[in-house]
């Protein structure tokens, strides 16, 4: 990802390393551009799989129009709530099971049941409580983000060094104190690790959610192009949302590696 290496990278120059490394990270999108470019009109027809030159006229023209704005707004706004949610309930569930035994076993049943089912699944039932729109949008991402935040700040707080838990106490640290300034330090890593999961799925939720559920977003601009045969702008739309969701994982994985280093 952002951070790995590629292999023979020693023996590149210091100063050269980080360029040669973004050039290495982009191949494998140049390398599906070509493959694309070759298939579109040949494979394919171009009428159902336009080229990226198409495409990518149409995400210039869909930017300088100013059309995708709004749409990518609403979807950008639904994913940073859901999202938002499922940070803070998600590592307050996941600490609480962790240091609580009547927390886990009221939880662990219901985590355990609702894991296995796809939340798109869960879209129809939420049309029925919440109707069409944002509210519907908010919750399916929530839910398909919850569980792995839950999990990694349920394990980084089982994992607490006990040994630091037991100086804190002897210290005076007690109840919530311990909580803030023990084990949530010492969770930090692994709920980021857990974040970082929950990012790309929050853009696969929503998408999936707006398909179904939405009147407006990306994913519905994806839906209504398809729908009528206008292929170019739906390629456009799917490049765009890619393209915020690999900017989000990106920044995301800039951001952690800035607070690792202050914790």
């Amino acid at each position: 990802m952002g951070g790995a290496t590629f292999q023979g990278s020693e023996a590149v120059p210091e100063r050269l390393r980080s360029p040669a490394r973004a050039v290495f990270d982009w191949v494998p999108l140049v390398i599906v551009a070509l493959l694309w470019e070759l298939a579109s009109g040949t494979v394919v027809a171009e009428a159902i799989l336009p080229s990226p030159v198409t495409v990518s006229g149409e995400i210039w023209e869909l930017l300088v129009t100013g059309e995708v704005y709004s749409h990518l707004f609403v979807s950008l706004f639904r994913i940073a709530v859901g999202l938002g949610l499922s940070i803070a309930i998600g590592v307050l569930l996941g600490i609480g099971m962790a240091r609580s035994d009547a927390v886990e076993n009221f939880f662990d049943v219901f985590l355990s049941m609702t894991y296995p089912i796809p939340k798109t699944a869960l879209v129809p039932l939420a049309i029925l409580w919440l109707g069409v729109g944002t509210s519907t949008a908010i919750l399916i991402v929530f839910l398909a983000c919850l569980l792995p935040i839950v999990l990694n700040s349920y394990n980084a707080a089982s994992d607490v060094d006990r040994n630091l838990v037991w100086s804190a106490k002897m210290m005076g640290t007690d109840g919530r104190r311990l909580l803030w300034k023990v084990i949530f330090p010492a969770t930090i890593p692994e709920i980021m690790t857990g974040v970082r999961q929950a990012v790309p799925i929050a853009f696969i939720a929503l998408v999936s959610a707006e398909l179904i559920a939405s009147n407006e977003g990306i994913g519905y601009l994806i839906l209504t192009s398809g729908q009528i045969g206008n292929y170019p702008t739906m390629f456009a739309n799917i490049v765009i949302i890619s393209a915020m969701a690999f900017v989000a994982v990106r920044g995301f994985e800039e951001a952690r590696e800035r607070v690792l280093t202050w914790t």
